[in-house]
């Protein structure tokens, strides 16, 4: 009687397997469209909730999709979506007091800059910019504002209602004109899928309320990185006191064959072409990031002039409160034999360390360092796969980020 038993039991997993054999199918690139894309995640300066950004194919044919933001609380009990729009809601980025996240929406026809309270109510749209604002930041004290724009370089020493006219009407005299040819004087001239267009990014600051930007980045030369070989996303930050922005400069000259970007300074209200340079390394200097006591400044660098594929260090220097250097920067990852990509700030314990992305026998994973003294990483991850976007509440205790690996899409964790 129990072999029969077993028998029948055999049969019966044979058949169910056999069913679910044939149910089995590759995937197509329809299976990858209905997947929902995660990214962005951005934790609260409390360490309570974390924001981030899910897009969602609409019509694959018409290749539409729209992107809202998403809260879900740090201990994984609630989540909610925040905004709610058949646009593209992106790059939110929290207040310092944590009431408010600033980001860029397309809900309005073109990209411009919105807030939203956390505490409830509709999304408010901030200023509003001919030439369409991106990438924005807020000071340490949440009283001002950062964005990128790209603008014709001729009109941006003029004031901000001359020069928003004159951008606009010359963006409308293009639209209109049925000639289509394109003429360049320069290079670069194109960057993968876009036409530079003569323009140039300019850095512009504005009050939290939305009150008129200024342009503090003026002249013919771009303020922020034209090409993803030196950018690792927010390119560039508000000086402790807030009074001055330290950014990533695409070089003055020879731009299309030189790789000597440097770390820029100027005031919140310069109008000067003219940008004070803090790096003489004639290879690139990118992406300065402030300690959160700041005291000090991290920037990835290169020793090779005009060698795009250099290694990346993580650079280190003592600073003061207006962003000027006090001392000689100094290479964290001069033994590191890996480059370095994108990396974070993080008060743990009453010190400062610094976590950093870098690729690892076909993965991505984050490493940690201390900012003091150049010392031997200690890798983070806990998974083969691909980690990215890594933020640090106030206090250190928590962070967040985003992992995927060949079985799984990206995820929030």
């Amino acid at each position: 009687m129990k072999r029969l038993g077993y028998f029948l039991f055999a049969i019966t997993m044979i058949i169910a397997n056999t069913a679910a054999a044939a149910e089995k199918r590759p995937m197509t690139i329809d299976d990858l469209f209905k997947f929902k894309r995660v990214a962005d995640p951005q934790i609260s300066p409390d360490g309570k909730w974390v924001v981030y950004v899910i897009t969602t194919v609409v019509d694959a044919a018409a290749n539409k999709t729209q992107a809202n933001l998403w809260l879900a609380s740090s201990d994984g009990k609630e989540r909610r979506q925040l905004t709610t729009t058949d646009k593209k809601d992106r790059h939110p980025r929290w207040s310092p007091d944590g009431k408010q996240i600033l980001f860029e929406s397309t809900r309005s026809g073109d990209g411009q800059l919105w807030v939203i309270d956390l505490s409830g109510g509709e999304a408010r749209q901030l200023a509003k910019i001919s030439t369409e604002a991106n990438t924005a930041i807020w000071s340490r004290d949440g009283k001002r504002i950062a964005f990128v724009s790209a603008v014709y370089p001729e009109f941006s020493e003029k004031s901000f209602k001359e020069s928003d006219e004159a951008n606009k009407k010359k963006i409308e005299e293009i639209a209109k004109n049925p000639v289509k040819a394109k003429v360049f004087k320069r290079l670069f001239y194109r960057h993968w899928d876009s036409y530079v267009e003569d323009k140039r990014q300019h850095l512009f600051v504005m009050n939290a309320d939305g009150s008129e930007p200024r342009d503090v980045t003026p002249g013919d030369r771009d303020a922020y990185p034209t090409s993803t070989t030196f950018s690792i996303g927010d390119d560039f930050t508000f000086s402790p006191d807030g009074n001055y922005l330290l950014f990533t400069a695409v070089p003055a000259k020879g731009e299309s064959w030189s790789t000597n970007h440097d770390l820029c300074r100027v005031s919140i209200t310069n109008t000067s072409t003219k940008w004070e340079d803090l790096t003489p390394n004639k290879a690139a200097d990118a992406s300065p990031q402030f300690s959160p006591d700041g005291t000090k400044l991290a920037y990835r660098a290169q020793k090779k002039p005009f060698y795009e594929a250099d290694k990346w260090e993580l650079m280190v220097v003592d600073c003061n409160a207006d962003g000027t250097f006090n001392g000689m920067p100094k290479s964290l990852t001069a033994g590191f034999d890996r480059s370095v990509d994108h990396f974070v700030w993080a008060a743990i314990g009453g010190k400062s360390a610094i976590y950093y992305a870098a690729d690892a026998n076909g993965a991505t994973v984050y490493f940690a360092t201390s900012a003091d003294e150049p010392s031997d990483s200690v890798r983070f991850n806990v998974f083969q796969g691909a980690y990215s976007g890594m933020t640090f509440s106030r206090d250190g205790t928590k962070k967040a980020w985003s992992q995927a690996s060949m079985r799984f899409p990206a995820e929030v964790v």
